[in-house]
This record gives C-alpha cells, sequence and structure tokens, in this order.
C-alpha cells in the first residue's frame, strides 16, 4: 500500500481489493464513496463513535469506520436495507446520529495513517473479502450503547 500515490490507485484499490463499490475520483481529486439506494453512511458524534464500532466488534459484525477531527465524528458504512422507524430515527438525532443523505459522498483517506491529506482516517478499514453490515446492525449496535 506504500507505493499508492494517486486518488486514482487509491480508487483502484478500494474497488478492487476492498470491495467498495462505485468509488472514484472527483475534479478537485477527492477519493469519494457514493451513498446511493445500496450504499449507507450513519454518522456519530465522539465518543459514542467508539462505544458503537466496540459493540459491533462484539457482535462480530464490524465494518469500514472513518474518523474525522473536525467536527469530531465517526462515520460506519454499510449496505442499505431501509431507514429506521421515526421513534429510532428521534433518538438517533437526538444524540446527534444522522444516516447520511441519499446521493451525497464519503470522502475515503488516501492513506492508512492518521494523518491524510483529507483529514480524515480508518479506525477500522476496510478488509479484503469482508462484506459491509446492514445498516439496521449498525442502528442496533448504536441503539445498544445509547
Amino acid at each position: 500500500m506504500d507505493e499508492l500515490t494517486t486518488p486514482q490507485e487509491w480508487a483502484r484499490v478500494y474497488r478492487s481489493l476492498f470491495g467498495l463499490p462505485y468509488v472514484h475520483v472527483t475534479t478537485p481529486g477527492f477519493v469519494v464513496l457514493p451513498l446511493n439506494d445500496t450504499i449507507a453512511a450513519l454518522n456519530t458524534p465522539e465518543p459514542l463513535g467508539g462505544l458503537i464500532l466496540h459493540e459491533m466488534m462484539e457482535r462480530g459484525t464490524p465494518g469500514p469506520v472513518l474518523v474525522r477531527d473536525k467536527p469530531p465524528r465517526r462515520t460506519f458504512l454499510a449496505v442499505f436495507d431501509g431507514y429506521p422507524g421515526d421513534d429510532l430515527l428521534e433518538l438517533l438525532e437526538r444524540n446527534s446520529v444522522d444516516i447520511g443523505p441519499h446521493r451525497s459522498n464519503v470522502i475515503l483517506p488516501t492513506g492508512f495513517g492518521r494523518h491524510t491529506h483529507e483529514g480524515r482516517w480508518w479506525a477500522r478499514e476496510p478488509q479484503r473479502d469482508e462484506s459491509l453490515p446492514l445498516l439496521s446492525e449498525v442502528v442496533a449496535a448504536t441503539r445498544a450503547v445509547l
């Protein structure tokens, strides 16, 4: 991975090696994962994100988790399998947890260290041959720690 130098190389690796679909490079040179009918992102504040990741690991359903420092948030990547009900959405909202809007993008880091050009790093990077968890699994883990 040390030999990856361009955003295009990173996008190719995210697609081929880690199986993240639809990853591409934007005109400014960011590597992005579009959120669509199949891919979702759940965003949480810190330190709640750390608790959710721990819960997901305990359940055996961890997935890739991004961290950004400003503002301090975590983003859990997942397979979209529907939105939770209104009561659960309200609980998430009260705790500053949101499900990334459809048709937006998640900027992926071009490095595996903590300091990247994008100001994002992996708390848990994508794993080869590991599928993304379902959004409902990430929501269930979130609810368990609230």
